[in-house]
């Protein structure tokens, strides 16, 4: 499948400095669903109110190419 549509997810990592923890908040993107067909992916994404900064769609073989891949 070419085309992606993620969205994202906090995740907290430990971060021990001493005897003291102070965790680190960051994010990870999780696929949703996959498609060979964008037009689709966009028809979903509209259907289901994903919308924002939260979700995104991404091309795979462009992320691979330009050495985003995550």
């Amino acid at each position: 499948m070419r085309y992606r549509l993620q969205r994202k997810d906090q995740c907290v990592h430990p971060n021990i400095l001493g005897n003291h923890s102070f965790p680190v908040y960051s994010y990870r993107w999780k696929d949703i669903a996959t498609s060979a067909s964008l037009e689709i992916l966009k028809e979903y994404q509209a259907e289901n109110g994903l919308t924002g900064d939260q979700y995104r769609i991404i091309d795979v073989k462009e992320a691979l190419k330009d050495g985003k891949g995550d």
